[in-house]
């Protein structure tokens, strides 16, 4: 049993730390909250794996003195991560990832997770405890009232966060297109599971602790198999991150397609130049890049930021205006089409008019707006805006209203002669 988990505990621990680093790598692009979170959770997991195998147990334990003290590490590493996946479910949820929501779930939960760890510690060093005994502590000290004590603590906080979170999973709120939902639903149901999973562990654990202390006999095969259920959980968590990145990707890989169009009609090729213009940063390909593709996004959209301000000399409220208009005249609350957004239609319209005059040699337009249509969008609405803008470009109503504020400028220019 011990070869056959030490193969599988060295293997989960790299790829865990592994995805770890990648996802630690990544919030040096996109600092957000959830994303750090995920790559604390996968770097605390593959620790709990690390320090789990037999071999590492015994060792870490004869290096600093204290053979079992590993025993006390995997728990108080697995709370800290179920602490973790806690306060993710919070930041899913839009309800609950205000600050002041944060602080008050932070200042309820702490006490638990923070309390219950101090007390495993205290207990885990009154113990007079032996020989190492990794896999099999419970059932082999049954006997020590504080390895009783130090596994109650730990069951009532592992089995009350677990039973919250998976509670929190269930009632998450997702404001995203409805094509996303089920997918996300369906991944965080594997992350249920992989809580759930981890009260299997308990209940295992439960069975040797107890069952050795009341029998003649040690069920230390009982405390081994409980490690396959936290195999199992790691499994099934892995399976959740993954879909997310893997759903990730394609998002990204698609939203860049899309842009594309708008990026070609607002960044000016110079026709002296043969390859593609790039205003902002110029393309470095590598493994990292080409792997990430949010750098190449964020890149194409940085661009497009500074392409859409090099066109402000063109910038008219007349598209804007015309597309509002018309969009009231097809009925009270605008299109119905699925991509329509009032806003990004009127920024197309804007940007897509400037274009024009630009590649035209118009003259600049004289009531010039101060900032596009789009420009107050919040920073984490920016990458959807921009996507809903390029969609539109070739809308008949942001079409239709170019072409009404280019006849409304050839008139104004014929009167000013």
């Amino acid at each position: 049993m011990e070869a056959f988990v030490t193969t599988i505990n060295l293997v989960i621990a790299a790829l865990t730390l592994g995805l770890g680093v990648v996802k630690a790598l990544a919030v040096r692009q996109q600092r957000e909250w959830t994303l750090r979170l995920t790559a604390s959770v996968l770097i605390i997991a593959g620790l709990i794996f690390l320090l789990a195998t037999p071999v590492v147990y015994r060792a870490l334990g004869t290096a600093v003195g204290a053979p079992n003290l590993c025993a006390l590490l995997v728990p108080a590493a697995t709370l800290t991560c179920v602490g973790h996946a806690h306060l993710l479910t919070q930041l899913w949820n839009e309800d609950r990832r205000r600050p002041a929501a944060l602080r008050r779930t932070a200042a309820r939960w702490a006490p638990v997770y923070g309390g219950a760890i101090a007390a495993m510690t205290a207990l885990h060093f009154h113990a007079p405890l032996g020989p190492a005994a990794p896999l099999r502590f419970a059932a082999t000290y049954a006997h020590v009232p504080e390895v009783v004590a130090f596994h109650f603590v730990y069951w009532a906080a592992l089995i009350t966060t677990i039973v919250v979170t998976v509670r929190e999973c269930s009632q998450l709120s997702l404001p995203v297109r409805p094509g996303l939902v089920e997918e996300l639903r369906r991944a965080i149901g594997w992350f249920a599971v992989a809580l759930g999973l981890d009260l299997v562990n308990v209940g295992l654990t439960a069975v040797a602790l107890l069952g050795s202390k009341a029998g003649p006999e040690r069920l230390e095969g009982v405390a081994e198999s409980a490690w396959l259920a936290t195999i199992a959980s790691c499994i099934a968590a892995n399976i959740a991150l993954a879909s997310m990145v893997l759903r990730s990707r394609r998002a990204e890989r698609r939203d860049r397609r899309t842009l594309l169009t708008l990026h070609d009609l607002v960044v000016k090729k110079d026709p002296a130049v043969e390859a593609d213009p790039h205003i902002v940063l110029a393309p470095r390909w590598s493994l990292w890049t080409n792997f990430d593709t949010s750098l190449e996004l964020n890149s194409l959209m940085a661009e497009i930021h500074d392409g859409c301000g090099r066109l402000c000399p063109w910038w008219s409220p007349v598209p804007a205006a015309a597309v509002a208009r018309l969009a009231r005249e097809q009925s009270n609350d605008g299109p119905t089409d699925e991509n329509w957004d009032l806003t990004a239609a009127q920024d197309a319209a804007t940007v897509l008019y400037a274009a024009q005059a630009r590649d035209a040699e118009q003259p600049t337009a004289d009531n010039r707006l101060a900032k596009l249509p789009g420009a107050d969008v919040e920073p984490h609405a920016d990458r959807q805006h921009l996507v809903q803008t390029a969609r539109l470009l070739n809308h008949p109503i942001v079409k239709e209203a170019v072409e009404l504020a280019h006849q409304v400028q050839a008139v104004a220019r014929a009167s000013a002669r």
